[in-house]
């Protein structure tokens, strides 16, 4: 009834197992070799792409029934059943072209100028998967002193006052007029109680943690990559895609 003597599982003896310590001896197998697959991504700091991972499971009544069927001595090696990533590498280096791009000139004091940088620099070489959807509060985080963030002016209720991340709503319109020129759908967004100097009329992304948001679907059938940054006064947003 048990298991031949002298049976090993990937080196592990598993001679004179009864049929039921059989199964509980595959499930915990399968626990400690399953592996969820990983999906390529991009190194935040660099830009840089970090390769996905295959992934694997258990095949629970293969694994059982071939050890229960081995003859005495036989060395068997587990069944093991691949698991692919849905994207690789390949995907996101093909997704190079500008597809869209904005760019705004940034005055102010210098807090202004430490909270833009900061903002720009948390959405710089964000992957944005097909059918995902960029929120720019979860990307950004909340603009506090523990975060760096200093107190410049914003605008709230149709007056100008001094708050933690004022400047920010400028990284955010500008990659709100990025977004709207590479097609994607806008799902979110918020316009001043008053005009701002940066962009045009109606151009705008009023950002507010915790309160309101700029949030934009991928609806391609390819990734898109946010890369954003100041160079001398200008803050610059370009949405790096595939050729269509």
């Amino acid at each position: 009834m048990g298991v031949k003597p002298g049976v090993t599982v990937n080196g592990e003896d598993v001679g004179r197992l009864l049929p039921e310590e059989v199964r509980a001896y595959v499930e915990y197998l399968a626990i400690r070799y399953q592996k969820m697959p990983c999906e390529p991504r991009l190194d935040k700091n660099t830009g840089k792409i970090i390769s996905e991972e295959n992934g694997c499971i258990i095949s629970l009544e293969d694994n059982i029934e071939q050890i229960r069927s081995a003859r005495e001595g036989d060395k068997l090696q587990l069944i093991i059943i691949p698991v692919y990533p849905e994207y690789t590498r390949d995907d996101i280096e093909a997704s190079k072209h500008i597809i869209g791009a904005y760019e705004t000139w940034v005055g102010g004091s210098e807090e202004r100028h430490k909270n833009i940088n900061l903002a720009a620099n948390a959405i710089n070489n964000t992957l944005v998967w097909p059918g995902e959807v960029f929120s720019f509060n979860n990307v950004v985080g909340p603009r506090s002193l523990a975060r760096g963030y200093l107190p410049a002016p914003i605008i709230m209720l149709g007056h100008s006052e001094l708050d933690f991340g004022g400047g920010v709503c400028q990284v955010s319109s500008t990659l709100f007029n990025a977004a709207e020129s590479a097609g994607v759908e806008i799902i979110e967004r918020h316009m001043h109680s008053e005009p701002i100097h940066y962009v045009p009329m109606g151009k705008d992304a009023a950002v507010s943690y915790g309160y309101l948001d700029l949030r934009f679907k991928n609806t391609r059938n390819s990734p898109i990559i946010i890369k954003a940054g100041v160079a001398g006064s200008k803050v610059w947003v370009n949405i790096l895609g595939r050729e269509r």
